[in-house]
């Protein structure tokens, strides 16, 4: 008898599991309408067509019986696709306001905020998703990027580090961790972030980047051997005409500090062709060529 009423209750168990999982899979299923405007919403923001989703998605939030967190998400999406931001930032807004767990809202009202130059704001919301999920390395990295864009770098670094902890393969987290540790001059802590997010970014123009920011963080160091290789990769990798030329004057800095005059002086010709670097460059190679029209 015993062992009957236990099966009888696991099945009862079950049973009610199963039903409550349908109530809530089906929570706006009892509205056809709301889930249909929210799908041709869906299909319409896949093709792009942003400004015909936003009507369906709202279509689907009045149309709910219930709450319908994320036709608000996407609804806020398509607002910031269509770059109108105060609409955007109201409807991440009311998606929380319908589902306080909604971390991924938290992380894209966190971002546009910061976008939109509302640093305080974008702090408390991003403090907010951690309240939510303790564990958001995403959270982290936007608390460190607006420390990194305000000139806390201590601070940047403090919540980028944990990002990384969390996310070890976190390529923009490394990124501006490297950044921000070159502000204070710590080095070789910057030279580290930097190959880290080399070893686990897999664009090629992506890693030209962070060759680069390698290489000047190698010639700071005073690694001219290492700082060569990094420039060298920056210029095979990028496509950034700006980054090319910024390395090639950094290979000359390099070939001039290990007194190999001739070829600092192709490296410095090379960036010449860079408006950005031209001047610089023009008066490395005048150094050169005339040391004595700069002897004192």
């Amino acid at each position: 008898m015993k062992k009957l009423l236990v099966v009888f209750l696991t099945l009862f168990f079950v049973l009610q599991m199963g039903i409550a999982q349908e109530e809530k899979k089906d929570e706006n299923a009892r509205n056809p309408e709301a889930g249909q405007a929210f799908n041709k919403g869906l299909n319409l923001a896949r093709k792009g067509n942003f400004a015909e989703a936003a009507p369906e998605f709202q279509n689907a939030i009045d149309a709910a019986e219930t709450g319908f967190p994320d036709a608000h998400y996407m609804l806020a999406y398509c607002y910031k696709k269509l770059e109108d931001y105060p609409k955007s930032e109201e409807q991440f807004k009311k998606a929380i306001e319908v589902d306080k767990n909604f971390d991924k809202a938290y992380l894209a009202l966190g971002n546009l905020q910061s976008q939109m130059g509302k640093n305080d704001e974008a702090t408390h919301t991003f403090n907010a998703a951690l309240q939510v999920n303790p564990q958001s390395p995403k959270a982290y990295f936007g608390l460190g990027k607006i420390y990194h864009d305000m000139g806390n770098h201590s601070k940047a670094i403090e919540n980028l580090t944990k990002a990384v902890e969390l996310a070890d393969n976190y390529v923009l987290a490394y990124n501006v961790l490297g950044l921000s540790y070159k502000e204070l001059g710590q080095f070789s802590n910057a030279a580290e972030a930097f190959r880290n997010a080399i070893e686990n970014e897999d664009r090629r123009i992506k890693k030209g980047t962070f060759y680069y920011r390698l290489g000047t963080t190698y010639l700071k160091l005073k690694k001219y051997n290492q700082a060569v290789d990094a420039l060298s990769n920056a210029i095979s990798m990028s496509r950034n005409s700006l980054i090319v030329a910024g390395s090639n004057f950094y290979m000359g800095e390099a070939f001039k500090n290990t007194n190999q005059k001739q070829k600092a002086l192709k490296y410095y010709e090379r960036a010449t062709k860079h408006s950005a670097w031209k001047q610089a460059a023009e008066y490395e190679i005048d150094l050169i060529k005339n040391p004595d029209k700069y002897a004192y």
